[in-house]
């Protein structure tokens, strides 16, 4: 579901939108699309966006590879 206005006035503390848009962009590092009822972004993504905020989630480039398993048959 998408965040409400009052959701992400509550997050970014701002009510204009482009303030907002602003807001992701510089504490995020997200460039977040807009339409008239304000910045498009669900719950789910905005949880994420945190989780990698927070190093909760580590990004594909530093994770460790998987190391491969051989079997070898005696």
């Amino acid at each position: 579901m998408r965040l409400t206005a009052e959701r992400l006035t509550e997050i970014t503390h701002l009510t204009r939108k482009s303030a907002q848009v602003a807001w992701f962009r510089q504490y995020l590092g997200v460039d977040v699309p807009c339409d008239r009822f304000g910045p498009i972004l669900t719950d789910t993504a905005y949880e994420k966006l945190i989780e990698k905020k927070l190093g909760l989630v580590q990004n594909s480039a530093t994770a460790q590879p998987k190391q491969k398993v051989y079997l070898v048959g005696t």
